[in-house]
């Protein structure tokens, strides 16, 4: 048996036996949801006969409350021994509910793990780089698919982080002449968005473990290289193509394909959105250099002009997520304005560019 296959089986198998014994019985959520929901319902019938009450409407009702007002002094004690029992019980079923939530997102990971777990062993796999131009195995080494999209979840954001930054793209993928094309979507969160807003949308990833994840949420997504699927698309049928975070994991000659491609994919007033790393900005480029797959720095005016060249028109440039001031440099003078604009200017812009509507 080949050594390093066999010590990676073993590894893989020990980890796999860390997770089991860390993960919760099966049913043990579906038990856990249902003796919580029992714990509620004796709870809510406590609090109903925490003392001595006459309901609206019974014989003799004003009778009944003066004997119940005169007599209080009686279970008063008791009472008050009830109704402290009564709040300890619900923060005890208040921690049950925090238990329950914690067994099923230890659950959930639990089975992302083992499907990164198996794309580890099969080996032969490599990942290819959001919208790569090749995804065959070559000489040199590449990331395993379960390792980068392990190192996205811990340093890209959380998929509502995410979310969040890209809402503002939805005003401009309104009404267009054809669906969208998400290309490199990840997990999905844009599309999901999309889905929301009723806009007809698909992606396209080279990450088997994104896909698996974005398909399990019910989102169209094909596992394929970026370029050979804008390729094969028919000219004219797309209303846009996006690209979040992506050019700066192609060479300069994969970005401009890439926008040629796009461009004759477009249908006349056709967008295109392209965000990548604000690499005019300093303090941005610790994040570039942070992720291994990326290839170089791409300048906001040699994306623009690569778009002008690849037939966009109206190309402008957006800077996006600006750092809050309390990392910024206070006051207002030339010199102040001049180092945030060097050194902490907005981490990200996009590249929003249109196809001329026709005539």
């Amino acid at each position: 048996m080949d050594r390093p296959t066999d010590l990676k089986r073993v590894l893989a198998e020990e980890i796999r036996a860390a997770i089991a014994e860390t993960a919760p019985a099966p049913g043990a959520s579906d038990a856990a949801g249902g003796a919580t929901a029992a714990g509620r319902a004796s709870l809510s019938r406590a609090a109903e006969v925490l003392t001595p009450s006459v309901p609206s409407g019974a014989p003799l009702e004003p009778a009944k409350r003066l004997v119940i007002r005169a007599l209080r002094f009686l279970w008063r004690n008791q009472s008050a021994f009830n109704s402290l029992a009564l709040e300890a019980s619900s923060g005890l079923a208040d921690a049950l509910d925090r238990l329950h939530r914690a067994v099923e997102e230890l659950s959930r990971r639990k089975g992302i793990e083992e499907a990164r777990l198996s794309l580890l062993e099969s080996g032969g796999r490599v990942v290819a780089t959001p919208g790569s131009t090749t995804t065959a195995p070559s000489a040199a080494p590449s990331i395993p698919p379960g390792v980068y999209a392990l190192f996205e979840e811990r340093f890209r954001g959380s998929p509502a982080e995410i979310a969040r930054g890209q809402r503002s793209y939805l005003d401009l993928l309104r009404d267009l002449p054809g669906p969208v094309l998400d290309v490199g979507c990840g997990r999905g969160e844009f599309l999901q968005m999309l889905a929301a807003e009723g806009i007809p949308a698909s992606g396209v990833e080279s990450n088997p473990v994104s896909v698996e994840a974005a398909r399990s949420g019910g989102l169209a997504v094909e596992e394929a290289d970026a370029l050979a699927l804008l390729g094969g698309r028919a000219a004219g049928k797309l209303g846009a193509v996006v690209a979040f975070q992506v050019v700066e994991h192609w060479p300069p000659e994969g970005i401009f394909r890439f926008l040629q491609l796009a461009r004759r994919a477009l249908a006349p007033g056709g967008v295109l959105v392209a965000e990548t790393i604000n690499v005019d900005s300093l303090s941005a480029l610790k994040a570039f250099y942070l992720d291994p797959t990326h290839v170089r720095p791409v300048p906001p005016e040699a994306l623009r002009f690569l778009a002008e060249v690849a037939g966009f028109t109206e190309p402008r440039i957006e800077y996006r997520s600006p750092l809050p001031a309390a990392d910024r440099l206070a006051g207002s003078d030339d010199d102040a304005r001049k180092l945030n604009a060097l050194l902490f200017a907005p981490q990200d812009y996009a590249l929003i560019a249109r196809v001329p509507a026709a005539p």
